[in-house]
This record gives C-alpha cells, structure tokens and sequence, in this order.
C-alpha cells in the first residue's frame, strides 16, 4: 500500500493504491485535524487520518505535500514528525511541488497561481529555493488576489492621470456594490481575505471581453509577473529545465497562461513549460510509487525509511 497527501489551506486529499489501478480518494477539511497552533499534533492527527484510511500503520511510501511548509526545515519536522507515528518510507514537500512530478517531468519546478502565486524549486544539493507566496498585502502578484488588488491599482492610476472610468472600474464597482470609484480601496480590504479577494478575478477577466484595454495590461502584467518569479529561482541556482504551472486562475483563464508563457519564452526561451490541471495529489502518488521500488530521486530531499532519515551513503540512495 502507498499513499499520497496533497495538504491546502483549505482542504486535504489523500489518495490510497494497493496497486496500480486499485486506489481510493478521500478530501476533508485541512482544519478537521491541523490546529496550525501545535505542530506535533497536528502530525498524531495526519498520521491517525492515514492508518485510518490506509488500514496499516505503515505503507510502503507516503508522500506528502503541504501548504505551510515554506522551508526545509519545515519540510523535515513534518516529516519526522510522521515517522515516529508511521513506519515504512516518508517524504515531506511543499504542496506546490506536487505538480513536477504530477506531470511526470524530472527537473525544473512548480509555479502555482491560485489565490495566491509561489514559484518553488530545488537547488542540485536538493534544497528549496521559492520565489512569492508574499501575500496579497505584499506580493502575490499574477494570482487571484493579486489580479484583483492590481486591478484596483490600475484604475486609481487612470482615474488620477485625467483617463475616464473605464469598463474595468465599473466592473469592479458593481462586485463591490460601491456606487464610486474612490471606496474601491476600502471595500476591498473590508472583504479581508485573500480568498475572498481572490474570488473578483473573474471580474477582472470579463472585463477585457467587454473591451476594457486597462484590464487587459493588468492581466499581461500579471503573466510577466509570474515569469519573473521562475527567473528569480534560475538566478538563485534552481534546477532548470521544465516549468509545470497550476492553481485555479491560471489553468481556467488561457489569457494569463498565455501571457506567462510568452513573458518566459522572452526571458528564458530554454525553459519548457506545461499547464496541469488535474489534481496534484497524483504528483505525490508517483513519488511514492518511486519511494516504494527503492528509488530515491535525486532532485530532492531524503525520505525517512523505518523512522530514520536516509543518508547519501544509503545502499537504495540514487
């Protein structure tokens, strides 16, 4: 049996295989069992969610990947965390890291834009390097919130240059029921979260439909935006070759996609880039699959065998 965990901030799926063919998939609420307050036993509860719907206490492999483990040193706690209440082999990643191997490339990184945007990749000596995840107070630019709060920007800029209300200010006013252009800024940080920013981006992307041109350059920027978050990684000494992009904006709107893609053919023309949008939890399924055999990829960290960290000496290592 081995099994694969894709951890959001909002829900958790884990998918079971006895073998290739024969699996099941449950999703629950993340908040059902993280506390996000104790790390330990937000693990006991991981652990507990998987003997239990596994049936063992000790698959095979078990990967999993996870929002909030931002660093290595994230990464490594969960995971021997979930050694000491699980046996057999585990390995712990960021959640956007799922979808490289979930659309079976082998080096290069994830670039994710849902409601927030992260470009995350490894350096050859397996470490993580990331680019964004900010915020959308701070950063998080190409993504849903991002669009939005660019949005808002650029009509604030328009509106101050002496340029007339436009289709995209309009739109915006009636998602936000403010009957003037000045308390855009006020209802959007009434709405208070980044997922409830996030959910105006379609505003922002039927707006160029209905011929706004000041939408249409937010959204161009927001791809150049995403582009230089994987610049950012190769700079920094990321494994370079493929970028496989995800999250719910940028699979479900072509023109952001488009305008990546074309601002990365611009700047790093080598790089080869793939859009996936199934599940990323199957990338955590052909991890373990690997895991399983003996494999130990070499693009990244060491998993925990039995309770212990394997080392570069292990006879299995790659």
């Amino acid at each position: 049996m081995i099994a694969g965990i894709d951890i959001g901030g909002t829900k958790t799926q884990l998918t079971a295989e006895a073998q290739p063919g024969q699996r099941r998939d449950i999703v629950v609420p993340t908040a059902d069992w993280r506390n996000r307050r104790d790390r330990q036993s937000d693990a006991v509860a991981l652990a507990a969610l998987v003997s239990a719907f596994t049936e063992t206490t000790a698959p095979a492999a078990l990967v999993v990947g996870s929002h909030g483990c931002d660093t290595d040193d994230d990464c490594i706690e969960l995971q021997t965390n979930l050694a000491r209440q699980l046996g057999g082999t585990i390995l712990v990643l960021n959640d956007s890291e799922l979808l490289l191997p979930a659309a079976g490339r082998e080096r290069g990184f994830s670039l994710v834009s849902g409601t927030g945007s992260i470009a995350v990749g490894r350096r050859a000596d397996r470490k993580m390097i990331a680019a964004g995840g900010w915020g959308w107070y701070l950063g998080d630019e190409g993504s849903a919130s991002g669009l939005v709060r660019d949005a808002a920007r650029a009509v604030r800029a328009a509106l101050d240059a002496g340029e007339p209300l436009d289709q995209l200010g309009r739109s915006l006013m009636q998602a936000l029921s403010v009957g003037n252009p000045v308390e855009l800024g006020r209802a959007l940080s009434d709405l208070g979260s980044a997922a409830d920013i996030g959910n105006l981006a379609p505003t922002v992307f039927e707006a160029v439909e209905a011929g706004s041109g000041l939408a249409a350059r937010v959204i161009a920027e927001g791809g150049k935006a995403l582009a230089l978050l994987a610049e950012r990684l190769v700079a920094r000494g990321a494994t370079a070759g493929d970028v496989v992009a995800g999250g719910g904006v940028i699979t479900r709107q072509p023109r952001l996609f488009d305008a990546f893609r074309a601002a990365l053919a611009e700047q790093l023309p080598l790089l080869r880039v793939t859009l996936y949008s199934d599940p990323p939890v199957e990338g955590a399924v052909r991890l373990a699959r690997r895991l399983a055999s003996g494999e130990r990829p070499q693009t990244l960290p060491l998993p925990h065998v039995d309770g212990r960290l394997a080392t570069d000496e292990d006879g299995r290592a790659a």
